[in-house]
């Protein structure tokens, strides 16, 4: 696990905190793709979001976003939906 975020005891540590911010941004982008018609590229891009947070390995070296991803899935995959929602919704 990581450091906890900002020195306190919460247990909320700087990889949950950006594995969520991964995941919601990805699902901000994707909700808006869906609204303007591409439909497609939304559903290709949560698809390999969602195989690599649930440990899809299609290199040898793993890029540290996705390192990020594959060690809190649950966090990037709940912001993933979340981020989706308000982009289907809100933008």
């Amino acid at each position: 696990m990581g450091k906890p975020v900002l020195g306190s005891d919460n247990a909320f540590t700087y990889t949950e905190l950006h594995a969520t911010i991964l995941g919601a941004v990805v699902g901000v982008l994707t909700g808006y793709a869906h609204n303007i018609g591409r439909t497609e590229v939304a559903v290709g891009v949560t698809a390999t979001f969602v195989a690599v947070a649930l440990g899809l390995k299609y290199t040898e070296e793993i890029p540290a976003a996705q390192r990020t991803v594959r060690r809190e899935p649950w966090y990037a995959l709940a912001a993933l939906l979340v981020g989706g929602t308000v982009g289907l919704v809100v933008v």
